[in-house]
């Protein structure tokens, strides 16, 4: 006997073989029982799910020699016919190849037929939103009142397409997508019953692969049989699906947990070598990384969708919210970026890399800095940097341009300063009404080739002094020297909207409700650290909440920014050569451009 493929092999055989579709069945079955039959039923879903296959068990129960009934007996004529597939009165169409007018004709010229064999005559359409428009005009009037003994069964996958007159005069039924847990426990029990020896993280690899289709799930555990000798393994499977497997996600995670750089490298090279589905391994990430947060918010929540419940819940007692919620938006936009990126490989790296590097607490490596041509990271360590040659530009500011000399540098040099002369005896002493501005001495004209001169750039100027806060007993202030503390992520980002008091051992920070209440005990861990390696481990920490007042870090460098931008606008407003520009030149300054130079925190 030639060999049956597992999913005709394994097509149910009775309403209580299907797997996952238990609120179409129950309403079926109740119909059934209570002979409240309609005449047309349309089944909706996926491919896969078992749309055909319900419409030929329906068909059975309508026809069973035992009479209508939701458990027909699988030994009348009947019964074995339909299985078999020849029973005379049971129709199947694929409306896919038979879309025309005519062959709706011919159908509902046929209807009126009484059934040959069995008590009803069952129409089986496949793929009904295939047929055109003029077939469904045809049809309309014998799906709405057919004869007594017809009954139509429609399957789509795509119902939208149909027209609202043909889903109007049906009982429409919507099958679900196979979960991974409905696909694995049923491909348990198929390969049991065959004999074949597998492993657990094969099967979810397989249903995770099929995609809720329970069809495609059994075809491909066939195909994965035939590749691993009649045995499922999950390397096997991986490798004939072109992914990885859950231990490789568990692997990569858990270097990213263990800021393990080396073996996060290592990993990607050996995964690299089975020429993966990148996309695919992100997307298994974002899935985990959600259903981690999921079990951090809600904890008991972790579901076994993907085999790995155990990971999902140890994971979640490891990382920190802010880790997960990072994994989770790093992987995202990865994925958006891998169609772009030159090789998928290096995008998938360069994610993985995202996620280690930038950790809420990963050290922070500035690039070198280069001086007089010499790097100075490369300096010996007492080396003090070299002094910049010039003071620094305002973002605004442009770099200089260079001036056409007239003939020699000593004649430009001499109208410069005729320039720079008359603009400060103009803001020296203004000129009355009515009296005409002299002229500016005229530019002669360039003898030889143009050398190119700089103009001199206005000073910016000093950066104010803000009000000076409270000292305490060592000359640490709060508000000023917070940044040497060196706290990052959440925790710095809370701890900066506080106010500080000390008294004794014990420093409190005074935080507003809405802060306080972002605060967990990780965070106050990080942050009590943190004070007891500048303070000492004799520090206590405690937080209360209340009004912070203006001595807080964040509104200390708000007003150091505020006065560092008047001051730079104040700058460009009183700059001699701008100003000139301006009443020369009708030139206007945009102040909303004007940014401060950077200054480097203290």
């Amino acid at each position: 006997m030639s060999y049956q493929v597992l999913a005709r092999k394994w097509r149910p055989r009775s309403f209580e073989d299907m797997v996952g579709q238990e609120h179409v069945l129950q309403a079926l079955i109740h119909a059934l029982e209570n002979q409240r039959l309609h005449h047309a039923y349309l089944f909706t879903g996926t491919r896969g799910v078992g749309k055909t296959t319900i419409g030929r068990l329906l068909a059975r129960c309508l026809n069973c020699e035992t009479g209508i009934t939701p458990h027909p007996c699988g030994k009348c004529a009947s019964c074995q016919e339909i299985q078999a597939g020849r029973f005379v009165d049971l129709i199947e169409i694929d409306a896919a190849s038979r879309t025309g007018v005519d062959d709706m004709r011919e159908l509902t010229d046929n209807v009126q037929y009484a059934p040959t064999r069995g008590r009803y005559k069952v129409y089986l359409i496949d793929e009904v939103h295939m047929l055109t428009n003029q077939s469904f005009n045809a049809f309309l009037k014998t799906l709405e009142e057919p004869p007594e003994h017809v009954k139509f069964l429609l399957a789509t996958t795509d119902p939208q397409k149909l027209p609202i007159t043909v889903l109007s005069r049906c009982l429409q039924f919507n099958l679900k997508r196979m979960t991974p847990e409905h696909i694995v426990g049923h491909l348990k029990h198929v390969l049991t019953e065959e004999g074949i020896p597998f492993e657990e993280p094969a099967l979810w690899l397989l249903a995770r692969a099929a995609d809720g289709s329970m069809r495609d799930a059994l075809s491909l555990t066939d195909q994965a049989i035939a590749f691993g000798n009649q045995r499922l393994t999950a390397g096997d499977v991986s490798n004939m699906l072109g992914t990885i497997d859950q231990r490789d996600i568990e692997r990569i995670v858990n270097a990213l947990v263990d800021r393990d750089g080396p073996g996060l490298m290592a990993e990607i090279a050996r995964i690299s070598e089975f020429a993966p589905d990148y996309s695919v391994i992100l997307s298994d990430l974002l899935s985990l990384f959600h259903r981690v947060t999921l079990e951090q918010v809600v904890p008991g929540s972790a579901d076994n969708a993907m085999g790995d419940a155990e990971q999902v819940r140890t994971l979640a007692r490891k990382l920190s919210a802010e880790d997960a919620q990072l994994f989770y938006q790093a992987a995202l936009i990865g994925r958006k970026d891998l169609d772009i990126t030159p090789d998928a490989r290096m995008g998938f790296e360069m994610t993985l890399l995202r996620m280690l590097a930038f950790r809420p607490g990963s050290d922070r490596r500035e690039p070198p800095a280069l001086t007089g041509g010499r790097d100075t990271a490369g300096a010996d360590a007492g080396d003090e940097p070299e002094p910049a040659p010039e003071a620094p530009r305002t973002a605004q500011e442009p770099e200089p341009e260079p001036v056409t000399a007239p003939g020699d540098d000593d004649n430009d040099e001499a109208w410069l300063a005729s320039l720079d002369a008359q603009a400060n005896a103009e803001l020296a002493e203004p000129e009355p009404e009515g009296v005409p501005k002299p002229v500016s001495p005229p530019r002669p004209e360039p003898e030889s080739g143009p050398a190119p001169v700089s103009v001199p750039q206005p000073a910016v100027a000093p950066e104010p002094v803000p009000e000076a806060p409270p000292v305490d007993a060592n000359g640490f202030v709060w508000e000023r020297d917070f940044r040497t503390l060196g706290i990052v992520g959440m925790p710095g980002n809370l701890a900066s909207q506080a106010s500080m008091s000390r008294d004794g051992d014990c420093i409190v920070l005074t935080l507003d409700p809405g802060h306080a209440r972002l605060l967990n005990s990780r965070h106050e861990d990080k942050i009590r650290d943190a004070l007891k390696d500048r303070f000492g481990d004799t520090i206590q920490l405690r937080i209360e909440e209340g009004a912070p007042g203006p001595h807080t870090p964040a509104a200390y460098e708000e007003r150091q920014r505020q006065a560092r931008q008047r001051a730079a606008e104040e700058a460009i407003r009183q700059d001699p050569i701008v100003r000139t520009l301006v009443e020369r030149f009708e030139a206007r300054v945009v102040e909303e451009s004007i940014r401060p130079a950077e200054t480097p925190r203290r």
